[in-house]
């Protein structure tokens, strides 16, 4: 019993230091970045010379058609900069396409895990992450790919689907739109063709915010909504 669970105990000890072990793939004596395009899509690749093992596949949110097609592998520059000093490597990209673009990012971020298997090695795990529609497509990622992934973390993601996320962007414009009255009348919500109809909703709602009423109106539309009253942690509450 003793030398069986010496030799148990020496198991766990090897598959421990295996396990603990910087990858050993990356022939390199610093950091990677690299940047390309892969199927019309950018990307960029950050790994620290004691890579950990893991890779953090960030998708990032919506952007409206026609924006420049800049990857990104982070949500914002401090976690960026926290998940290298900790020896994660960082990966993401741009989508071939701006806008809507599930099924585009869907076929580019696996193109860009190969496209890394490919040249640096399996990473140990794969960790997906994204934020508000890039969220969306982090549960997409791991759903298509379960394979593929160790975890996920989608943040703000919009994981109702689809349909259920404009219904619910539509019933708050028809709010705000019947509330406003007269000062929206001409306010589009469907089958937008006015090229001025974002400059006419900001308008109107900077006049709504501007009286008690308004602002109760606002306050009702954000509620129908489910929007917070509090985005942004670095400004005042």
């Amino acid at each position: 019993m003793t030398r069986l669970r010496m030799a148990l105990l020496s198991l766990v000890a090897v598959l421990g230091a295996v396990l603990a072990a910087p990858v050993t793939g990356l022939a390199t004596s610093g950091p990677v970045t690299e940047t390309g395009t892969i199927d019309g899509s950018n990307f960029i690749i950050e790994i620290p010379a004691d890579w950990n093992g893991t890779l953090a596949l960030y998708s990032h949110g919506y952007r409206l058609p026609g924006s420049p097609m800049t990857p990104q592998d982070a949500g914002d520059q401090g976690t960026h900069d926290y998940l290298l000093a900790n020896h994660y490597a960082l990966a993401g990209s741009s989508y071939s396409t701006n806008g809507w673009a599930l099924q585009q990012a869907f076929h580019d971020q696996i193109a860009l895990l190969d496209h890394f298997d490919h040249n640096y090695g399996t990473p140990r795990r794969t960790i997906a992450w994204g934020h508000s529609l890039g969220g969306m497509i982090t549960a997409g990622l791991i759903q298509l790919n379960p394979d593929r992934f160790a975890g996920a973390l989608p943040m703000c993601g919009v994981v109702a689907g689809g349909p259920a996320v404009w219904n619910q962007g539509l019933d708050a414009e028809f709010v705000f739109k019947t509330l406003a009255g007269p000062a929206a009348a001409g306010l589009q919500l469907v089958n937008i063709t006015n090229p001025g109809n974002l400059g006419l909703a900001e308008s109107v709602a900077a006049a709504e915010q501007a009286t008690p009423q308004g602002r109760a109106h606002l306050a009702l539309v954000a509620a129908v909504g489910d929007t917070p009253g509090w985005f942004d942690p670095a400004s005042p509450e």
